[in-house]
C-alpha cells in the first residue's frame, strides 16, 4: 500500500519521515488490509490543521461538530480515500509511547473504518422516539450518534491494535484519553441543573472510556470501577457513573457485531440507562 504524506508549514524532516516509518510499520502489522492508498496530511499547527478540516468539511456538505478542537490526530474518509489528519504541534507534546499509540490508532482506524458509510449512521428508532417523547430538538440526536460511534469505532480501533500486540503502547494510550482534565469538570459543573447537558458531558465520557474498555482483558479489571477510570469519574454522582460504566462495559459483550449494529446497540443502552433516568419518568435500566 502507498502513503501519501503532504506537510501544511515547516515541519522538519526527520519528524515527517518518522511519522512515515512508524505507520508503515504498523500497516505491515495489521495487514492482511484491504487499503490501497492513505493520504497522510501533517500540519504544523492546530490552527492550521482545523481549519483545514473545517474547509473541507465545508466542502463536502459535512456538519462539524466542534468536539474535534483538541485532537492530535483525526482520520476521516469523506471522499473514500482514508485521510488522517495530524498536528506536529500537540504530537511533539508527547511522551514518545503516547505519540506513537495515537499514530497508530488512526492507522487502525484506516483499516477499520476507511470508506465514508462509516461516518454516516442512521439514528436508531429508540433515539428517535426517545427525543420525540421529550420534545428534544434534532442537533441533540445528531450529537449523541456521533459521540456514541466515536466511541464505538475507537473501541474497535484499540481491540484491533491489542489484537495484533500494540499492548504497552494502546494502554498508554487508554489511559490518555479517559484522564479527566478542567474542561471536563467544568462542562460538568455548568451542566448541572440541565439535563441536557448532562447526558451530553455523560456520552462524552462514553467516548472516552470506551479505548479504556478494550484494554480490560490485558489488565485483568473484571468492571470499569477497578480500573483507573473509577477515580477518574468520581466527579459524577455513584449512580450515574455506575450507569455510564455498565453501558461501556457493554462494548465487550458485542465484538460479534459490525461496527453499525454496535452503535445502535450502544445507542439503545445509552437511552435505556442514561438518557431516561435522566429525562423521564422511566427507569428502565435493563
Amino acid at each position: 500500500m502507498e502513503i501519501i504524506l503532504q506537510t501544511f508549514g515547516n515541519v522538519p524532516d526527520e519528524a515527517r519521515l518518522e511519522i512515515q516509518d512508524i505507520m508503515e510499520e504498523c500497516y505491515r502489522r495489521l495487514s492482511p488490509h484491504g487499503l490501497e492508498i492513505v493520504d497522510v496530511l501533517l500540519f504544523k499547527d492546530s490552527a492550521r490543521m482545523e481549519a483545514h478540516a473545517a474547509k473541507e468539511q465545508d466542502a463536502v456538505g459535512v456538519q462539524s461538530y466542534g468536539f474535534e478542537a483538541n485532537f492530535v490526530a483525526m482520520h476521516e474518509a469523506w471522499t473514500g480515500i482514508p485521510r488522517i489528519l495530524v498536528c506536529h504541534e500537540r504530537l511533539q507534546k508527547l511522551s514518545p509511547i503516547l505519540a506513537k499509540a495515537v499514530l497508530r490508532h488512526e492507522v487502525a482506524h484506516s483499516v477499520l473504518h476507511g470508506s465514508p458509510e462509516y461516518y454516516i449512521f442512521s439514528t436508531p428508532r429508540a433515539l428517535l422516539e426517545a427525543m420525540q417523547k421529550h420534545g428534544l430538538p434534532r442537533i441533540f440526536a445528531t450529537n449523541i450518534l456521533y459521540l456514541t460511534s466515536i466511541g464505538v469505532k475507537d473501541y474497535e480501533a484499540t481491540k484491533l491494535l491489542l489484537d495484533h500486540r500494540f499492548v504497552e503502547d494502546q494502554t498508554a494510550y487508554s489511559l490518555y484519553v479517559s484522564k479527566t482534565d478542567k474542561e471536563d469538570l467544568e462542562a460538568w459543573s455548568l451542566s448541572k441543573g440541565d439535563p441536557k447537558k448532562e447526558l451530553l458531558c455523560l456520552v462524552g465520557r462514553f467516548k472516552d472510556i470506551a479505548c479504556l474498555t478494550a484494554t480490560a482483558s490485558q489488565q485483568g479489571w473484571e468492571s470499569l470501577e477497578e480500573s483507573p477510570a473509577g477515580k477518574e469519574l468520581e466527579y459524577f454522582p455513584a449512580d450515574v457513573r455506575k450507569r455510564l460504566f455498565r453501558v461501556s462495559w457493554s462494548l465487550r459483550e458485542m465484538d460479534s457485531y459490525d461496527t453499525f449494529t454496535k452503535v445502535e446497540s450502544a445507542v439503545d443502552l445509552i437511552v435505556n440507562r442514561l438518557m431516561e433516568p435522566l429525562l423521564g419518568d422511566s427507569a428502565d435500566l435493563r
